[in-house]
């Protein structure tokens, strides 16, 4: 395999799996506030479908529900062994679509997950999953862009602690591709800080590049994006002022990696 690519499938896999594990705890948050210790019962009905269509040999869900733990670790337990498929699935089922309870106030914005949109977004979100999985690089290579802007349309609706804020990817990935110095005046604009760290300063625009449309091949030279880095550094020392037309409008949103 492209070793550049296998450097992207491993930068994307780990946002796969956030977004996975933010919809996990989602499902146990929203259900538990909503039934409290009888969360897992209601859950439940969905798991026994689960574990129909899995193999006969598999008893992950039968094992959880026998062993001796109360109905808050069985909940936890069971959402944390679903595939995403699984998961993702869960929004077309009755459990959820006629639960007014979780339904209505489940992701951060109304969203109708039965909607064919919201079906194709999710189908996006496992096919680029099961490409990474199976090291399909020539559909990743195809779909490399919808991949992406399906990736970052649930770390938005999830609010997922990721390297950058997803209002703020969505918005520069929406955009024409942007030359070095660019992305560099846009990280200067949403934190100053940032310019201390060469570390923090490569990590964020790996991050910008690779969602704007460079590849990881295509990216610049570390020592190209440092020595763009002091040249704004010195304009700063002489007085200059660093502006960028990209959007900064959710500046307050900007994180780092967060447990």
């Amino acid at each position: 395999m492209n070793d550049y690519i296998l450097t992207e499938f491993s930068i994307f896999y780990k946002r796969l799996t956030q977004v996975e594990l933010c919809l996990k705890n989602l499902v146990v948050q929203k259900y538990t506030k909503a039934y409290g210790d009888n969360a897992y019962n209601v859950i439940y009905r969905y798991i026994r479908t689960i574990q129909e269509k899995r193999l006969p040999q598999d008893k992950t869900f039968s094992k959880i529900n026998e062993a001796k733990l109360t109905d808050s670790e069985k909940l936890s337990h069971a959402v944390h062994k679903m595939y995403i498929s699984e998961l993702l699935n869960m929004f077309v089922n009755a459990v959820f679509l006629k639960n007014k309870k979780v339904k209505n106030n489940f992701f951060n914005e109304k969203i109708e997950t039965n909607s064919t949109g919201f079906q194709q977004k999710c189908k996006i979100l496992k096919d680029f999953r099961n490409c990474i999985a199976h090291y399909n690089t020539k559909k990743y290579q195809n779909d490399r862009t919808k991949f992406i802007k399906g990736l970052v349309y649930f770390e938005k609706i999830l609010n997922c602690n990721v390297i950058l804020s997803c209002d703020l990817i969505d918005n520069i990935g929406n955009s024409r591709k942007l030359s070095s110095k660019e992305i560099l005046e846009f990280i200067y604009t949403i934190n100053k800080e940032y310019f201390k760290d060469d570390k923090i300063l490569i990590l964020l625009f790996d991050d910008i590049a690779l969602i704007n449309g460079y590849t990881f091949k295509g990216l610049p030279q570390r020592k190209s994006i440092i020595r763009e880095h002091f040249k704004i550094l010195e304009r700063l020392k002489n007085g200059d002022e660093i502006y960028t037309s990209l959007p900064a409008k959710n500046n307050q949103q900007m994180k780092l990696f967060e447990s």
